[in-house]
């Protein structure tokens, strides 16, 4: 979804994710996003990983240059964008890792 100015919002009931030139981007909240739990579980992780980790405004084009991204919330934890727009996504080893360590970090954060 796209916020009022164009800008990548999230998905219907999920934050979005996507990774690019070895960095991990989220929209900033700024931008008409929750600030949800499990947003929140993926920025701590990727700090744990060393990953440098952006909330950016951005428009729908960015997501062409994505080498992968994925959704979060409450509901379905972390999982990758396999098509959008009819295109098939990349897998990305990040995805999965950020997805592990979240499910071991819980709902605090915490190990």
């Amino acid at each position: 979804m796209l916020n009022t100015r164009g800008e990548v919002a999230c998905a219907a009931a999920a934050n979005l994710f996507w990774i690019a030139e070895d960095r991990l981007y989220t929209p900033a909240i700024d931008c008409g996003v929750l600030d949800g739990i499990t947003r929140a579980q993926v920025l701590t992780a990727a700090r744990t990983l060393g990953v440098e980790a952006r909330q950016a405004r951005a428009s729908y084009h960015r997501l062409e240059a994505a080498e992968g991204m994925f959704l979060t919330s409450s509901l379905i934890g972390v999982r990758p964008v396999v098509e959008l727009d009819g295109r098939l996504q990349p897998a990305h080893p990040l995805v999965e890792e950020l997805s592990s360590l979240c499910r071991r970090l819980g709902p605090s954060g915490e190990a």
